[in-house]
C-alpha cells in the first residue's frame, strides 16, 4: 500500500521541480556560450584563448590538430588577420555536464563560418576542449 502511494507522490514532486532545475541549467549554458561567443567575435586571440584548455583540439579551416594553448592562440591570430569578426550568433546548444557544446554562425571578413565549440565544465571552471571553424 505504501509503495503504491509513494511512487506517484515522488513522480509528482519530480515533475514539479524538474522544469525549474532544467531552466536554470539552460540559462547557465546560454550564459557560458554567450560569453565565449563575445570573446570569439572580439577579434582578439589573447582574449579568446583565455577559454582554451591546456591542450585543445582545434580546426581552423582545415588546419587541425591537438595544440597547446599558445599554438591554438597563434592559429586564431592568423584567422583574425584574414577575417575580421563582425558578429556571432548561437544556433544550437546541447550536452550534459561535464561536456557541452555549441554550434554557431560567425560573420567575419564578409564570409560566413560555422563554429563548433566543446566546453568541459568542472567546479565553476569552463574550458574549451575543441574549436572547429569552417566556411558555411
Amino acid at each position: 500500500m505504501i509503495r503504491k502511494t509513494i511512487l506517484p507522490l515522488m513522480l509528482a514532486c519530480f515533475s514539479a521541480f524538474a522544469p525549474n532545475f532544467l531552466a536554470a541549467q539552460d540559462a547557465e549554458l546560454t550564459e557560458i556560450f554567450n560569453n565565449i561567443g563575445n570573446d570569439l567575435k572580439s577579434g582578439d586571440a589573447v582574449t579568446f584563448s583565455q577559454w582554451f584548455a591546456d591542450d585543445i583540439e582545434i580546426d581552423v579551416m582545415g588546419t587541425a590538430g591537438v595544440c597547446s594553448r599558445s599554438q591554438a592562440r597563434q592559429l586564431m591570430k592568423n584567422f583574425y588577420t584574414k577575417y575580421t569578426p563582425k558578429s556571432f550568433s548561437i544556433v544550437h546548444l546541447s550536452g550534459t555536464l561535464p561536456m557541452r557544446y555549441c554550434i554557431g554562425t560567425l560573420l567575419a571578413g564578409g564570409e560566413r563560418f560555422r563554429v563548433t565549440l566543446f566546453v568541459k565544465s568542472e567546479r565553476e571552471m569552463h574550458k574549451l576542449q575543441q574549436v572547429r571553424i569552417e566556411k558555411d
